[in-house]
């Protein structure tokens, strides 16, 4: 029976590869690697892997492996680079590293990286932002890096600051070019110059969406002081910046064709801005209240702090005719312009001297 079985197992044996003779310094190599790269020691990992790389040129686990921890270290060196700013050094090393071969997808990829933090650096090093067209460069240097750095969750965020902050300086500088010219519409509406109808036109094309042609086209319809305040209280953001100006300036220049009790009313409003730079809203204070000493105070506090500013031609004629002209007088056609111009104004005076030479011949006799 055991001839048998001896027998036996010496034909099943005869059918069994032979079992590879056992390396011990490859497996020791190999064990040695592996608990390199577990613990994070890759210097040790990759000299131990060359080991039996040099041992074994045919052992494409090793060859791999050997790979993957020369990859690993490059990108190790070149994210120190990035952390560093380096961004120099860092295509430099990495075209070393293209020319010898040893190049991978993700080195690759830092190229256009450090082209964006590069970029982002420059951009940074810009603040702060004062205009507008300071944040519009500052996106379009970035532009061309957004694919780049899509997986910065921080980038991202930083360039929608930029799209903000671009948005708010927008805003203000168009305040800014309203208020400006809101303002040379105040000083030529307020003298009664001819060229407040064009200034008022090139401020309606410039800013379509701004009150002041509403007032201009609405206030001369109003019969009530509670029209005239809900007309006021419309409107809200840009479109109503400095609407207290917008609306004296208006006011001035229908002035002559508002009812009673809008004058009335709206000198009311003006009177309650008394912090306003406003001139039309002096204007429609002092041609309310149509005292000599009320238009004596304004042409004294105009020429105090304005003096290179002319003097308002249709707030003159009111403060010549105090006393000079009677009402009755001043229904004669020289006296119904609002704006006066030089022959309404010659008119006047001619009116007042032959008047006076009247007064002066009956006191002779």
């Amino acid at each position: 029976m055991a001839l048998v079985l001896v027998a036996f197992g010496g034909v099943v044996g005869c059918d069994r590869q032979p079992v590879p003779p056992y390396n011990r310094l490859s497996g020791q190599l190999l064990l040695e690697a592996c608990d390199a790269m577990a613990q994070g020691r890759h210097d040790e990992s990759q000299a131990a892997l060359q080991r039996l790389v040099d041992l074994e040129p045919g052992n494409s686990f090793a060859v791999d492996a050997l790979r993957h921890e020369e990859r690993r270290r490059h990108l190790d060196t070149a994210n120190l680079m990035l952390a560093s700013g380096d961004y120099h050094q860092l295509r430099l090393f990495l075209a070393k590293i293209e020319k010898e071969g040893a190049s991978s997808p993700e080195l690759l990829a830092l190229r256009s990286v450090a082209d964006g933090l590069e970029a982002l650096t420059a951009v940074c090093a810009r603040r702060p932002w004062e205009t507008s067209a300071d944040v519009e460069k500052a996106l379009a240097d970035l532009e061309p890096h957004v694919a780049s750095l899509s997986d910065s969750s921080r980038f991202q965020e930083f360039r929608r600051q930029l799209q903000a902050d671009l948005a708010v300086l927008r805003q203000r500088e168009t305040l800014a070019r309203l208020v400006a010219a809101l303002t040379v519409l105040d000083e030529v509406a307020f003298v009664g110059a001819g060229a407040a109808f064009e200034q008022a036109e090139a401020f309606r094309r410039n800013f379509p969406e701004h009150v002041f042609s509403k007032y201009r086209q609405e206030l001369p319809a109003l019969t009530t002081a509670a029209a005239l305040r809900k007309l006021a209280g419309g409107g809200d953001g840009l479109a109503a910046a400095a609407s207290g100006t917008a609306l004296a300036v208006a006011g001035v220049m229908v002035w002559e064709r508002l009812a009673p009790p809008v004058r009335t009313e709206l000198a009311k409003m003006m009177s309650r801005e008394s912090e306003s730079p406003s001139l039309c809203r002096r204007w429609i204070a002092a041609r309310q209240a149509d005292t000599a000493s009320g238009y004596e105070e304004l042409f004294a506090g105009l020429r105090a702090v304005r003096p290179q500013l002319g003097a308002p031609s249709a707030l003159v004629a009111r403060y010549v005719s105090q006393g000079l002209v009677s009402s009755q007088e001043q229904l004669a056609w020289c006296w119904q312009s609002p704006c006066p111009g030089v022959t309404e104004l010659f008119s006047r005076l001619q009116q007042i001297r032959t008047k006076n030479n009247l007064n002066s011949t009956r006191n002779k006799r």
